[in-house]
């Protein structure tokens, strides 16, 4: 039985990634700062394959406590979901907040250290685990916001600036997928970046076009057919490579 471990779990592309992994036959470690009541039916349902674990990615010291505990556990798929826009939500106002001069450094810091750190402690404390795994993947949700790249009036028109909270944290995460892509390539790890979309969660708010079902299969065929070739890209859910 093949295991992933995903964080961000309770809700929305997180708690969709649990509802099909554990359909379709695989071990899941379910990690969130709280759990759902639809997180905890998932659990009940599922004859002991899915466990939920209490965990902040923002708290390296949870992290490594966790990691211990799991000691000895395999994981196939390291899926690094938890993430947060910033203190004001994307469709609650959040663009005008983190519009230039308007910037929040305490809340800046939070985000990094959640979209950032998260993902990169996390790589570090279950590197042995991922080792130890058939598939040995590192996969990192992000956002196309994280571009470099795109980040223009001709390449993405309205889409360009502003958002410095949310972007340069993805950013960062985009260009961390890429080292640690080189860096574990010896291991036969594979290090993947992939943008889910503009997807109807809390986070993308309603306005946004992609359904979690219809996001997470294809995050899930992405990771699927991921060979050490693709190791470090910027991926789309649908599978189409984004220029970094």
């Amino acid at each position: 039985m093949p295991t992933t471990l995903i964080t961000g779990a309770n809700r929305g592309i997180g708690l969709e990634l649990v509802r099909q992994y554990a359909a379709d036959g695989w071990r899941v470690i379910a990690c969130c700062r709280s759990a759902t009541d639809d997180l905890q039916e998932i659990e009940n349902n599922a004859n002991g394959a899915v466990s939920i674990h209490t965990l902040d990615v923002a708290d390296h010291e949870a992290i490594d406590q966790l990691a211990a505990e799991l000691q000895g556990t395999s994981i196939d798929v390291l899926l690094n979901n938890a993430g947060r826009y910033g203190r004001i939500a994307l469709a609650e106002g959040g663009i005008e907040d983190q519009a230039f001069g308007n910037s929040n450094y305490a809340d800046w810091e939070l985000t990094m250290r959640v979209n950032l750190f998260g993902p990169m402690k996390m790589a570090e404390a279950f590197i042995e685990h991922i080792g130890a795994g058939d598939q040995k993947k590192i996969v990192t949700i992000t956002s196309f916001l994280g571009s470099s790249t795109l980040n223009t009036r001709q390449a993405s028109g309205a889409f360009a600036g502003g958002m410095y909270v949310y972007r340069t944290s993805k950013t960062a995460v985009n260009i961390m997928t890429r080292s640690m892509a080189a860096d574990l390539e010896d291991r036969g790890v594979i290090a993947l970046a992939i943008h889910p979309g503009w997807v109807k969660t809390d986070m993308g708010g309603a306005d946004a076009q992609v359904e979690p079902a219809d996001s997470v299969k294809g995050i899930r065929s992405v990771i699927a057919s991921a060979t050490i070739a693709d190791s470090g890209a910027l991926s789309v859910f649908d599978g189409e490579i984004l220029p970094p």
